[in-house]
Formats: structure tokens, sequence, C-alpha cells
């Protein structure tokens, strides 16, 4: 892997080496040109190397990329795919995407006989058909591919005497980064702990009473070959997952432990353990109260790593102490407490802000066993260590009764001078001003319609145990979300359709000016109103039958639209109608899906709307008569490949094409430019200078010292159609005269000039209906006063003066050309054949997408707009953009505004 990894030429210097062939040879010196090992850069540099390859290769191999970013440690890769389908395409990519840059990878492991056997044999790290018993080092932790299990493997030699330097050795090479062995692990600890406290010397013998201890510890290390940890923490078909926490302290140690509760089918769930850690207690003497407090802090920092390593959705997070104490100190504000708990308080607050902390019974708490070490022996069949408690398993996500009475003298004498002990309250009161304004709030919460429904579901069940004192504990199940839907339509069409309810009541019909009357409104027994159409006898269920009625204009009937929308993948307009229909009827339902669909920001990504505003005026330079080239425009075209002189197998050179447009008679001029250089360009500038009288103002993409450049916005080329056009006409003559042959220089020149008499003898405006206006006016007729196609006039020198007065008229013949560019030309320029209307300019603050060439539309930048540029109208037609990469000055052609609620 290394030596694929090639150093940049200027630091290779920084890796020579000095060499000899013998011991009487000169000594050589070499540069190493890649990645050396043993060099301290050299993990860092091999670890980049293959993030920027997954960076480079995305397109081309997502599933590889995703695994190198994120499955990758050093050389090692460890990964894998919900299919058989699916794994066989990452592991082609990987491989391909590997090879294309020296790497080739070996050692394959798998739990799967199909994936190894499509592999080479060269390749293989094992095989089924040799040894199903065979295990392999995955990141140093043992994996039996058959069995799809980690094992722990212990080879430790059992000697009549130990010292603590062997003791030390011993708990080393039990390689556990996950803490699978935590109770094990701490029991070696707090030994090693007293071995200190005893003063003893690296090489000294064990002291009879801890030697035996050890011996005994020592000769039972052997049983942790029995331990079996399944790989596989999910179900096939699960539905959530939770993350359950547990935190304890003895007097010796105190640690944290971690389970997922994976959740399937009828509220069962599997339960696996993910981490633990550990910490043996500090020498000088510390309460068990503030011990349970490090526990805490130690179990928040370990779910705060579990959450950022787990690339799943956790519904929950529930973390569980058996401490009373610590509980009350964390429901207590920080700055209430002295600065040891403060301290530990403020940032478990911090940690867990989203997280739910309960009471567990020391019994139940498997975090106990890792605060007070466990012999290897009772280890392997411990089934709370391995699956947590009994509760987990049923599907509850905490024991049930609350916690007991609290030592208030414990909890008290950890608060600031002064302050009076909060304890909580017996009871709790909740009341609200009125239906209404709880509505609002409730809605007010998230645009979700689903975490809305969620909210008030929990809402409904804690009033609920408030009134009839049972406890109910568990996920939300479907009556309870249903009585809370039925609550909600209820509350919002006694605030939008009280009228008709009320008569209703009153067993009386809806008034004839009723929005209602069509529906044959009627009142269920829930007290829903819903609609009593003519679908009666069908075989529909109730609610499709009778679907409850939604207002037009309230935000609930816009969270239930949405939700559907998203239900089913951004369907569209009569499909979403259709589909909310089968339970609700919202008015205006159709006009109500459009609106929804318009303000969906993923819809709009996958078919943006360009932004666009009415055509400007043409420019003052373009409308007044002036002399030749005086404003001009300037862009370029190619490559072209020429040869320098004309033989048959001569060099190829890449040429260009500058052109030069008139902003007055849209007459050209082409320079040859060999290159695409700030020094090739000033030349051609002074070229043109000196066939041209020089420029006021050049309108281009290019600078210059000495004239006042127009630049026009990037990515805009409509804001430069005079010199677009000429390149697009220039490319015609060119693509039709030279095709694919290669011209000598001289010969390409000549074709430029011709094209550019061509372009400079194009009508400006069609003929008039006169028969005596026979030639159109063309750019030439301002450069040399006539068509540069038309006949060549003889000589009349030899006439005489008389005759010669007869030249005057070439003045007015000039004023009647820059006449009929007035009557005729200019008035071709009126019209607006795009961008004909006037639209709302863009303001500071929108929220705009990006467009890019070659990407995905729903890949293109998301911004905000921080500039305005403004014409002579006032009219906004660029803009500038900030987004994550940097900011941009743009057309609004090239920006979409992101529709916005109103």
């Amino acid at each position: 892997m290394y030596r694929q990894i090639l150093i940049d030429p200027d630091q290779q210097d920084l890796q020579r080496i000095v060499w000899k062939t013998g011991p009487n040879a000169e000594v050589s010196a070499y540069r190493l040109k890649t990645v050396t090992y043993g060099m301290s850069n050299a993990p860092f540099l091999a670890i980049r190397t293959l993030q920027q390859l997954a960076e480079d290769e995305k397109s081309r191999f997502s599933l590889a990329s995703e695994v190198l970013l994120h499955d990758t440690y050093m050389d090692d890769i460890v990964s894998g795919a919900p299919d058989l389908e699916t794994a066989r395409r990452l592991q082609s990519q990987l491989r391909d995407a590997l090879k294309s840059c020296g790497m080739t990878l070996h050692k394959w492991s798998s739990n799967s006989p199909e994936l190894l056997n499509s592999s080479l044999s060269t390749d293989v790290e094992h095989s089924f058909s040799v040894d199903t018993d065979l295990s392999v080092k995955t990141l140093g932790i043992s994996w039996k591919p058959f069995q799809d299990r980690f094992v722990f493997k212990v080879s430790i030699s059992i000697k009549p005497s130990y010292t603590k330097r062997e003791v030390l050795s011993v708990i080393a090479r039990l390689y556990d980064p996950l803490g699978f062995l935590g109770p094990v692990l701490t029991r070696a600890k707090v030994l090693l702990q007293r071995l200190w406290q005893q003063r003893l010397d690296w090489d000294d013998v064990l002291p009879n009473p801890i030697a035996d201890e050890w011996k005994e510890f020592v000769t039972t290390m052997k049983c942790i070959e029995k331990v079996k940890i399944i790989r596989f923490i999910l179900t096939d078909t699960w539905l959530r997952i939770v993350l359950q926490g547990f935190a304890d302290a003895s007097e010796a140690a105190y640690g944290a432990v971690v389970y997922l509760q994976c959740f399937y089918q009828n509220n069962s769930a599997k339960v696996t353990i993910l981490a633990s850690k550990s910490r043996v207690a500090p020498i000088r003497v510390i309460s068990i109260p503030r011990l349970e407090l490090c526990a805490c802090v130690l179990l928040a920092q370990l779910v705060q790593k579990i959450r950022s390593s787990l690339r799943l959705e956790i519904s929950n997070i529930v973390l569980h102490t058996d401490s009373t104490i610590a509980l009350a100190w964390l429901k207590t504000p920080a700055n209430h407490l002295k600065t040891f708990i403060a301290n530990r308080v403020s940032k478990v607050q911090r940690l867990t802000e989203n997280c739910c902390r309960t009471h567990v019974p020391s019994h139940l708490n498997p975090a106990d066993l890792v605060s007070r070490g466990l012999s290897p022996r009772d280890l392997p069949e411990l089934k709370l260590w391995w699956n947590g408690p009994s509760f987990l398993e049923r599907g509850e996500l905490s024991s049930g009764p609350g916690p007991p009475l609290m030592n208030e003298s414990e909890y008290s004498c950890e608060l600031k001078n002064g302050l009076v002990p909060e304890m909580p309250m017996s009871s709790v009161c909740v009341s609200t001003n009125s239906d209404l304004s709880f509505l609002s709030d409730l809605l007010c919460m998230s645009n979700s319609y689903v975490k809305i429904l969620r909210i008030f579901s929990y809402v409904l069940r804690f009033v609920n145990v408030k009134k009839s004192n049972v406890i109910v504990s568990g996920p939300l199940c479907a009556s309870e979300l249903d009585h809370a839907e039925n609550r909600l339509i209820r509350m919002v069409q006694g605030e939008i359709f009280s009228a008709e309810i009320r008569d209703l009541q009153c067993q009386k019909g809806v008034l004839p000016n009723s929005k209602l009357k069509n529906l044959n409104p009627f009142l269920d027994s829930c007290g829903i109103l819903r609609v009593g159409g003519r679908l009666g006898n069908s075989d529909l269920p109730y609610v499709s039958k009778y679907p409850a009625i939604l207002p037009n204009k309230h935000k609930l009937t816009n969270q239930i639209i949405a939700y559907f929308h998203l239900k089913n993948l951004h369907i569209g307009a009569s499909s979403l109608l259709h589909c909310v229909r089968e339970r609700f009827w919202p008015l205006n339902g159709r006009s109500l899906c459009r609106k929804i669909i318009h303000e969906c920001i993923a819809c709009f990504k996958a078919k943006p709307v360009v932004t666009s505003q009415l055509m400007g005026n043409l420019p003052r330079d373009r409308v007044v008569p002036d002399y030749p080239f005086n404003c001009s425009g300037v862009d370029f075209c190619g490559s072209f490949m020429i040869r320098y002189r004309n033989q048959r197998k001569g060099v190829l050179h890449k040429m260009y094409i500058c052109i030069f447009v008139c902003f007055v008679s849209k007459a050209v001029h082409i320079e040859i430019v060999s290159d695409l250089t700030s020094e090739a360009f000033i030349a051609t500038l002074k070229r043109f200078f000196g066939r041209r009288e020089p420029d006021e103002t050049l309108s281009g993409f290019l600078s210059a010292e000495g004239i006042e450049w127009k630049f026009i916005p990037p990515r805009a080329p409509s804001f430069g159609g005079l010199w677009e056009a000429a390149v697009k006409s220039a490319k015609y003559h060119l693509k039709r005269i030279v095709g694919r042959s290669n011209l000598t220089y001289e010969e390409f020149l000549t074709v430029c000039i011709q094209i550019e008499g061509i372009l400079n003898s194009r009508p400006l405006c069609p003929l008039s209906s006169s028969a005596d206006d026979l030639n159109a006016l063309t750019p030439a007729h301002f450069l040399i006063g006539r068509s540069m196609n038309s006949i060549i006039e003889p000589n009349l020198t030899d006439l005489s003066e008389g005759v010669l007065k007869r030249w005057q008229r070439v003045t007015r013949l000039v004023q009647l050309i820059w006449n009929k560019w007035h009557r005729s030309y200019l008035s071709e320029l009126q019209q607006r054949n795009k961008w004909q209307f006037q639209k709302k300019n863009v303001k500071v603050g929108d929220l705009v997408v990006l467009i890019e060439d070659n990407m995905p539309t729903f890949k293109w930048p998301l911004g905000r707009v921080t500039k305005l540029y403004s014409g002579n109208d006032t009219l906004i037609r660029v803009v500038k953009v900030k987004t994550q990469s940097g900011e941009y000055k743009r057309a609004i052609s090239r920006v979409c505004l992101l529709p916005m609620p109103v």
C-alpha cells in the first residue's frame, strides 16, 4: 500500500538515504519516491490517500467509496452488506477502485461461502471446506466467519510466581477495545492498583495474599475462550432501535455498559451488548454518590461515541443508574452545585440533552458487574451481562417502578452554601389558557405531522396517567395514535367549522351559504365532522366512505398533505389528492396539493425553475452612432490544430481565434492567437490597435492595463450575445471550409480573413420593398463605405477637376448610410424575443439553488443571496450567492429561487 503512493517531487529530498554496495565502495545517495515505512507521517499519508481515492471515485464506485471513508482502518477493511448481491457488488467495486491505483486486496474473509467462492483462491484468507472452526483477526479481534461470532484467545503460561511487570504484561495481552470482557478486566485492574498501593518495584515478586488471588485469576482466564459474541446485532426485519445505557460505581471502580435494543414485530426486542468502559476509583477516597456521578459521565461519553459511530437511525436513548442522588443532581441546575459536582453535571447534561435518564434497581443493573469485577469463570454464561436485564427483552424501556426515597442529607451536602434543596414534587399540574392556544403552540413545535401526532399522544398519555394513577410505559401503540389523531382533527374542526358543528348538534342541517353544503356533513360518534357522501353502500373502509373534513387554510391540513406526499415518494397532485381522500377530505384539495408540491424542496430540486427577469435595455454604446470598434466586445474560440510547415508528417500545434465585435455596426475583426496566455492576448491587442484605432471600452472576459473593461457575470453568455453570435457564425464557416483538414499557418490565416470579410458583408437589416433599394446595409459600409464583396470601381484619377466635383456626393452617401442605420437597423433591435415579462426582484437573504453544469439537479449546491447588482431600470439581473464552498457572482438565469411557504 505504501509503495503505491508517490511523494511530491519537491518533498522527495526529505527522504534521502545513503547506500554502499560493498565495504570499499563509494557512498551513493538515493531519494525514496514513495511513502516509506517508519516515517511519522506515513500512516496519515496512507489514510489521506485512501480518502482522496474514495472522493475521486465516488461517482464510479459509490458503495466502495462509503466503505473506504467509514469502514477502513489503515490497510484493513471491515464492512458488510444486507444481501449477497450487494456484497458481491461491494467486493467488485472495492477490488476495482483499489486496483486503479495499484493496490490489490488480499486475505478476503466472509461469513458467506458463496461470496468467498467468487474470489480468487490466492486472495482468500480461509476456506469453509477446510476448517469450520478457523478464526481470523479483524482489527485485533478474533472472528469465526463460519459461526459469525467474535471470540477471544488466551495464551498465558502458568508460573509459580509473578512480578508486577508480568501482571501488567498479562493484562495488556487481553486486547478488548469494545469492553466485552469489562468485568474481568476491572478485577485485574483493581488488583494492579493494589500493587501500586504497596509500592512494589517492577521486578518484585508478588506478596502472598495478592499472589494467591492473581494465580486463581490466571488459571481461570482460559474460560474466556468460551465467550462467543454474535456479530450481527440487528434482526432481518427490525423496526426501530433504542440505545440502553447503564452506569454504576463501587468503592473499587466505576463503569458503564451500553446495549442495543432492536424492536421487531409484535413489539418484541432483541438485546445485544455494544460496548463497556470501566475505570478504577482514585486512590484518594471519594464518596459513592460522587463515584456514581463519575460513572454517569463515563456513560454519557460512551453513548456519545457510539451514537457518532453507528450509522443507524436511533429512535430513543435511555440511560439508567441505581443512584437516586446522582439522578437528583442531574436534575439540578449546575450553578447550584459545588464545583466537583457542577462540572460533571453540566457535562452530562450537555452530552445527554435529548436522552431519557431513569432509575434501575441494583440487581437489574449490568453495570454493577463492571464496577465490582468478575471472575473469568463466571463471565461466559452470565445472561445479565450479555443481554441486559430481562425487561429489555420484553420490549420495555425502563424497569417500571419509580426510584426509592433519596437520602436528602447526601444530596444537599453538595449544594452551595445558602441554597435550599429542591425536592421532587409529588404531583404535577398542567393547564392551558384554551384549546386554541394549545393547538397553535403544538403545531409550531414541528412541521412534521408524525412528530406532532407523537408529541400529542405522549401528552394524552401523561394526562391519563395522572388521572388514573396507572403507569403506562413502552412505545406508543396504534390505539393511542388513533385517539390523538381524532382529538387533533376535532380541535381543528371546532376552531374553523364551529357554526356548522353547532347546527348539526342541534339536529339542524348546515346553512345554504355554508362551504360544506354539497358534502352533506354529519358528526360521528367521536364528534368528528365527516363527509356524508353517496358511497354508503360501498365496501370501502369507514374512513374512506366518510372521510374527515379538513379546512383549506390551516397548518394541520398542510402538514397532513405534506405527510402523504413524503410517504408516497413525492407523487403528483392528482395521485396525492387520491391518497389524502382515502382518509381526509380537505376543502379545495386539488389546489392545496399543488401548493404543497410547489413548496416541496425535494420536488423543486428534481425539476428546478430557473429565475428570469425582463430583458434589459440595450446599452447606450449600441444605439448611438460612433466610430467603428470604438466600443468592442471580445471572445475566444478554439482550439484548432494547424501545421507550421506543409509536410506530410508535420507536428500539429494548437491555435485559437480571438474575435472583436463592434457594438455599433456589428463589424467583426478576427485575430489568430497561439495560446491562452496573457502575453499572447496583449500581442493580439497590439495587432488589433495597429489595424483599428484603440478602443475606449472593451467588454469581455480578459483584462489588460490601460483599457476600461466591463465584465459580464461568469457563466452568463446571454450578457455577451453579440460576440457569442460572432463566434457561432465564424465556427459555422470554419466547420464547412476546414472540416477535418490540418491547414498550415498561412492557409488558416487566409481562411480566417476571408471569413472576416464574409461576416462583415452580412446584411444588418432585411431589404425594403422599394425597387430602388438594391443594396442592404452591412458592417462593411461603416469600415470601407461599401460591401466587401461589391464590384471594385475603375481608376478615375485621369478625369478633369470638374468631374471630380461629383465626389462630393460621397459625403452624402456616408450620411445616407447612417440615416439607413437609424431608420432600419435600430428598429430591428426594438423587440424582446425572450424574457418579455417583468418579474419580482430577488432579495438579499433569499435561498437559491446554484445551477451547475454536468451535475444532477438534486446535487446543485444550496446558497443564499448576499448582494444584488441592479441595472439602470432598477431590475436585478445579477446576484452574489454564498454557498458552503464560497461566494459566486451569477446571473439570475443561473440560479433557481427556492419556493418558500407563504
